[in-house]
C-alpha cells in the first residue's frame, strides 16, 4: 500500500534543448506556466517531430512547447485504478466507448494539444494526422501540485471548446477529493459532484451507457497521512 504525503516542489531536470525554435507565437494571458516548464517555441510540425525523439511528453500551447510535470507513484496508481474501473464498466455494458491513457494526445483547437491522464471516446474515433483524438467524450486529470491550478482553470476553459466533451473529472492525488463537471443543457458546465468520502461514487453517462466509479476504488491501495496539527494545539483523541 502506498502512503501519500504532501510532496516538496522541486524543478525537474532541464528538458531537451529547443533553442532552434521558430518565431514565438502569442499565448493567451490566462495560460500561465512555471518558467522552467516552457521549453521554447516551435511550429506544430516541429513539435510533432520533437515528440518522436523525446523521453518526455510535452503539451503544445499556441506555439509554446510545455513540459508536463513528472508523475508520482500515487498519481500513476490513481490513473491506473480509474482507467481500469471505467474500462471494465464500459466493457460490461457492451458500450462503443473506449478509454485511453496518458500517452494519447488530444486536439483542443488550432495550435493547442494536451495529454490528459485519461480519455474516453465514444463511437468512431476521430483522429488527425498527428494521432490526436478530436472527439473525446470525457477527460480525466489527476492533479499534481505544480499543475492543479492550471487543470482547474485555464486548461478547463480550453477543454470547454471541444463540442464532443461531456465530462471533466479532476482527482486529487494527496487527499480524497474528486470533482466531476458535466456539460448540461445549453452547453453550460456545472459541478455534478464534489466527492470527499470513500463511500461516494460518481457516474459518467454516455447516451444510454454509464460507468459508475466508486471513490474507494479510485484510491485503492492508497492511504493518506493525517494533516499536521498546528504548533500549540492538542491532538484530538
Amino acid at each position: 500500500m502506498l502512503v501519500a504525503t504532501t510532496p516538496t516542489a522541486s524543478a525537474p531536470a532541464a528538458p531537451p534543448d529547443a533553442s532552434n525554435a521558430v518565431q514565438k507565437r502569442t499565448r493567451p494571458a490566462y495560460q500561465r506556466f512555471e518558467p522552467w516548464r516552457i521549453v521554447g517555441t516551435m511550429t506544430v510540425d516541429e513539435w510533432d517531430v520533437f515528440l518522436t525523439t523525446s523521453k518526455h511528453k510535452y503539451d503544445y500551447v499556441y506555439g509554446e512547447v510545455v513540459q508536463m510535470a513528472g508523475a508520482s507513484p500515487e498519481h500513476n496508481l490513481i490513473a491506473m485504478n480509474t482507467g481500469r474501473i471505467i474500462g471494465n464498466a464500459l466493457e460490461e455494458t457492451d458500450s462503443d466507448c473506449e478509454i485511453l491513457g496518458s500517452d494519447q494526445r488530444v486536439y483542443v483547437r488550432e495550435n493547442l494539444y494536451y495529454f490528459p491522464d485519461l480519455v474516453v471516446v465514444c463511437g468512431e474515433m476521430q483522429v488527425d494526422t498527428r494521432d490526436a483524438i478530436r472527439n473525446p467524450a470525457a477527460l480525466i486529470e489527476v492533479l499534481s501540485p505544480s499543475t492543479e491550478t492550471n487543470d482547474r482553470t485555464d486548461k478547463f476553459r480550453e477543454y470547454q471548446s471541444i463540442s464532443s466533451l461531456r465530462h471533466y473529472v479532476l482527482i486529487d492525488q494527496n487527499r480524497v477529493a474528486v470533482t466531476h463537471y458535466e456539460k448540461i443543457a445549453g452547453g453550460i458546465w456545472a459541478i455534478l459532484g464534489d466527492y470527499r468520502d470513500l463511500s461516494d461514487s460518481l457516474t459518467l453517462t454516455f447516451g444510454e451507457t454509464s460507468a459508475t466509479v466508486p471513490v474507494s476504488r479510485i484510491y485503492r491501495n492508497l492511504s493518506f497521512s493525517p494533516p499536521a496539527v498546528p504548533s500549540g494545539e492538542p491532538e484530538s483523541g
